[in-house]
């Protein structure tokens, strides 16, 4: 495997374990509501929103990602830091803004089952998206 392809991966592999762990929080603060309608309610719309913003949003954001990593001149060092060349400065930006957002609604006093529903369909946005990364090439769309 190439530095672009393990790249790729490992940029991949970034997005997957931040939604599973976005998920699995969110998933555990609307357990708080106990098993019932109210968790099939919270759960269906966390699910909708995520899967939809993962497809016109994020899938859009991986993508260009993917593309980026074309022009990028990889050397045999970039097999520890190439994933970060692919993502660059301005998704290291947004990286850091949306983990102070986190942390913010984290110590806000929003119900944590509301919290919940955040959480949870930006985790299952992250890991619907992060399956461009795994693959050998793109589609132009």
């Amino acid at each position: 495997m190439d530095v672009k392809q393990l790249s790729l991966k490992i940029v991949g592999f970034i997005w997957m374990l931040v939604g599973l762990g976005l998920s699995l929080a969110g998933i555990n603060w609307m357990l708080q509501l106990g098993f019932g309608v109210n968790l099939i309610i919270f759960l269906t719309t966390a699910l909708v929103i995520g899967l939809l913003k993962g497809k016109f949003v994020l899938q859009k954001v991986a993508k260009k990602y993917y593309k980026r990593s074309d022009d990028i001149q990889y050397n045999r060092n970039d097999i520890f830091t190439g994933w970060a060349k692919i993502m660059g400065i301005r998704g290291g930006v947004l990286i850091a803004v949306m983990m102070t957002i986190g942390m913010i609604l984290r110590h806000s006093n929003i119900d944590r089952p509301i919290l919940g529903i955040i959480y949870l369909a930006v985790g299952i946005a992250l890991l619907y998206a992060s399956k461009v990364f795994f693959k050998s090439q793109i589609a132009n769309s």
